[in-house]
């Protein structure tokens, strides 16, 4: 029986996410050919549709989108009379144009819905990207709290644990959309002084109550290869594109200078020119990047900006400008793009300066590039808890942009050499050349989860080349729906590679598709005997709201399907470090959901059934805690500590065979998360055609129906089943049955292993 358990965060169902729907007169009556509908489960309206030819009226793409919607806007609203469909942004990538249209509702957006519509070169509508939610049907709470009593209960929980502000939070209303309602809150975005990143909080009800936080801006780290202190010298280069005389201002970027101020509190631009208009300031003395103040890593922030941007325009994009902060005071090195500005942070700390490294800079130069081409969200929630899938290919992007910039697929091999192999043994942060695969491959961190993807783009890059590989993903990232996932991104990518591509050539891709499992990509994980490491947030990601809720579940769930046959159940889990303290929420047969039950003030429900404080190894069935043969059981980890850590899991089924002869012990556990039995006491041969080999210490007997392996017992004993339907030596003159006495087949079955005894062990 489910329990409704308060939770650290809704299931925001953000996207009706999908039912198929049939595409309607979309399907036949303006293409030449035959559309395709890309569909996922429980979705109410198409996702894709693709290999489209519509002509619309219209001079400019906008006007054509706004014709398409009216058309069909049954297709991917329907029932729903009310929401607005709003122009958001034009794109122009090297096939056509992609107008992004924003889902409205009562005079507020609607978070993270919208629709993609992309043309190809002649003006017509060839795909249509979909993440919108009918809310015609939708319960609707719009009582909120004063909006200064909303900021008040997001900086609270951002100055919890010591953070301090950096300029005036920004604050929007939102409908947010959660299991058949749709409530109203603020979105307040919290700048830190410190780059540990932009937060936005979503904040509902009245008094107000912090749902959940969004890191908006990762705190990502990469170094540079041609132009950093571990892998070659400093050499004369280009700075172009100045606009002033007197410092390193130009058209694309300005670069300042934190020179070792508390937080930045004052930043300058100190480098300036030689009576020739040059910056020839070395890496030495007063200018070492080790210093806090030194020159030279504003001339090095300002060519790398400008090469990342050049590269860029090479490809089609063509990036706004920005200014870039250097020697900005860290206590560990670290870098961060903000869109408020738009601007790049470089820390200095005492040991390492960011800004020396061009690929850290590419990197976030590739976040910039994302906002501008791309309308996804970073962070979403859905009926299965928070997501980050949007922020891994965010992730994903900035890195692969990077690695394919300089040509080298290692990302951060100097920061990776400064901190030593104890941090880093193989030598690099993150490698976009790997072999990583959904679901396997996830942790449920967002950089580390992004090299599914950008593995899957350095695959392609190496069938096309960089020019054709580059310009494709840029294409395709216009359409990326703003709620983001796997199988919709890969989707659309294949729909874009097919306006360039030759039908042999998308073969090859879409078998690194299925190589990648990208298609399909969800996080659930099948447990098996090999551990698996996620990773989870601690209550301090919302400060001091972190003590109104019971735990923070993990973004990867874990499943083990335990067949019939089986006769043990073992899940094995650690955690760390000191702070980490992680359960496991259980669910039978049903995925472990997590929803808003909106009401003043409103509240996060996870649903489950029971929770697992340590490690079980026990006899199936089981009543304590409950898990029976021929069922599913889901799990999801579950933080109540305070500290942010990872964690290892594990989890196998024992079984008996029932039919053919005497299995031998081989473990599938790694496979499927269910073993034979290797090392289960009975086994039955089962054929009728004599009794089985059960090896040392059993012998095998006839239990009326079928032969049977059972204890092999002294003179004046015998075998028999206790009352929990394990087999014992017990005396003869005791009475009971034994396997030579004819017994009903459901009573066979239990004598066949499934006994009822529990056995705990705590965690190490």
């Amino acid at each position: 029986m489910s329990v409704l358990t308060r939770s650290i965060f809704a299931c925001l169902a953000l996207g009706a996410l999908v039912n198929p729907a049939a595409a309607g007169d979309l399907l036949a009556r303006d293409n030449p050919a035959e559309p395709e509908v890309f569909e996922l489960p429980g979705m109410r309206t198409p996702r894709i549709v693709s290999s489209l030819a519509i002509r619309m009226p219209g001079k400019s793409a906008r006007d054509r989108a706004a014709a398409f919607t009216e058309r069909y806007r049954e297709t991917f609203l329907p029932g729903d009379a009310l929401s607005e469909l709003r122009f958001g942004r034009k794109v122009k990538t090297s096939y056509g144009h992609v107008v992004q249209l924003e889902q409205w509702f009562a005079g507020h957006k609607v978070f993270g819905k919208g629709l993609a519509l992309a043309e190809d070169g002649l003006g017509r509508i060839r795909m249509a990207v979909n993440s919108l939610a009918p809310v015609g049907d939708l319960k609707i709470y719009r009582r909120q709290a004063d909006e200064q009593q909303a900021i008040a209960s997001a900086l609270s929980a951002f100055g919890a644990k010591g953070n301090r502000v950096r300029g005036k939070p920004a604050v929007e209303r939102a409908w947010l959309v959660s299991e058949g309602t749709l409530g109203l809150v603020y979105l307040v975005t919290v700048f830190g002084e410190r780059p540990l990143g932009e937060y936005t909080y979503i904040v509902a009800g009245e008094p107000p109550v912090v749902l959940y936080a969004f890191l908006r801006s990762p705190m990502a780290q990469g170094y540079a290869y041609e132009s950093n202190p571990y892998n070659a010298d400093h050499v004369l280069v280009d700075l172009p594109y100045l606009t002033s005389d007197q410092h390193l201002t130009g058209e694309y970027v300005t670069v300042y200078n934190c020179a070792g101020t508390s937080e930045c509190s004052t930043r300058e631009q100190l480098a300036g020119p030689d009576l020739n208009g040059d910056y020839l300031i070395e890496p030495t003395g007063d200018n070492d990047p080790a210093e806090p103040d030194d020159l030279f890593v504003e001339v090095q922030a300002y060519y790398a900006v400008n090469t990342i941007h050049d590269y860029f325009v090479s490809i089609g994009a063509d990036p706004a400008p920005l200014e870039i902060e250097v020697n900005h005071p860290m206590d560990q090195p670290n870098a961060q793009y903000s869109e408020g500005g738009p601007e790049i942070i470089m820390g200095q700390a005492s040991y390492l300066d960011m800004a020396v490294e061009n690929d850290v800079i590419f990197h976030e130069y590739g976040h910039h590039v994302f906002g501008e081409v791309a309308s996804s969200n970073p962070l979403e929630m859905d009926d299965y808890g928070p997501v980050s899938h949007g922020l891994a290919i965010n992730e994903a992007t900035a890195d692969y942009f990077s690695c394919s910039a300089l040509d080298d697929p290692e990302l951060g091999e100097y920061f990776a050499d400064v901190m030593g192999q104890a941090y880093f043994p193989e030598g690099w942060l993150r490698n976009v050349d790997n072999e990583l695969t959904c679901p396997d491959g996830l942790y449920g961190e967002a950089h580390d989860d992004s090299m599914i993807w950008s593995g899957f783009l350095w695959d392609v890059r190496e069938l096309l080349g960089q020019q054709q590989a580059d310009e494709l993903y840029l294409d395709a990232m216009a359409t990326f729906p703003a709620t983001i996932d796997y199988p919709t991104v890969t989707q659309a990518y294949l729909e874009s590679a097919e306006l360039s591509l030759d039908a042999a050539t998308m073969d090859q891709i879409q078998a690194l598709v299925d190589e990648r499992g990208i298609a399909d990509c969800e996080r659930f994980i099948a447990l098996s005997r090999n551990e698996h490491t996620g990773f989870i947030w601690g209550r301090e990601l919302l400060g001091g709201m972190g003590g109104n809720i019971e735990f923070i579940p993990s973004e990867l769930h874990y499943y083990i399907e335990v067949p019939e046959n089986a006769t043990r159940l073992t899940v094995n889990w650690t955690d760390r470090p000191n702070g980490v303290e992680v359960a496991l929420l259980v669910r039978e047969d049903q995925r472990i959901e997590h929803t808003i039950q909106w009401g003043f003030p409103p509240a996060l429900y996870s649903d489950y059934d029971f929770t697992l404080e340590d490690d079980i190894d026990i006899s199936l069935p089981s009543a304590d805690p409950p898990f029976e043969p021929g069922h599913t059981y889901y799990f999801q980890p579950a933080n109540s500590g305070d500290k942010t850590g990872e964690y290892l899991i594990s989890g196998y089924c024992e079984t008996i065979q029932f039919d053919g002869g005497p299995d031998g012990g081989t473990d599938g556990g790694a496979d499927g998360g269910v073993t034979d039995g290797g090392d289960t006491a009975a086994t039955d041969g089962g054929n009728g055609d004599g009794p089985p080999d059960c090896g040392e210490g059993f012998d095998s007997a006839w239990d009326g129906e079928k032969w049977v392996c059972v204890p092999e017992c002294k003179e004046g004993y015998e075998p028999e089943l206790d009352e929990d339907g394990v087999w014992k030596c017990v005396a003869k003159s005791s009475g009971c049955g034994c396997a030579t006495t004819p017994r009903p087949l459901g009573l066979i079955a239990l004598a066949l292993g499934l006994c009822l005894l529990l056995v705990r062990r705590k965690r190490a």
